[in-house]
């Protein structure tokens, strides 16, 4: 019999324990700012610089191919 009250009295200790913490995870819930934010601004991407001699745009791939090798 001692066994069953001591573990009636932990279930209860725990009972106590989980309606706190449910308690308080209800007021930080509450808390929270519940207004959709807006997206964040899309970023433009500045276009790199190519360094001086070296050709971006290529008429032929074999060229292209060449000049990637170097």
């Amino acid at each position: 019999m001692a066994n069953e009250s001591k573990k009636e009295e932990e279930s209860g200790e725990f009972a106590d324990f989980m309606a706190d913490i449910s308690q308080e995870i209800a007021q930080r819930v509450e808390s929270l700012d519940t207004k959709p934010k807006a997206p964040p601004e899309e970023r433009k991407k500045t276009p790199a610089v190519p360094d001086a001699g070296l050709i971006v745009e290529w008429p032929n791939i074999a060229d292209r191919m060449i000049e990637e090798m170097r």
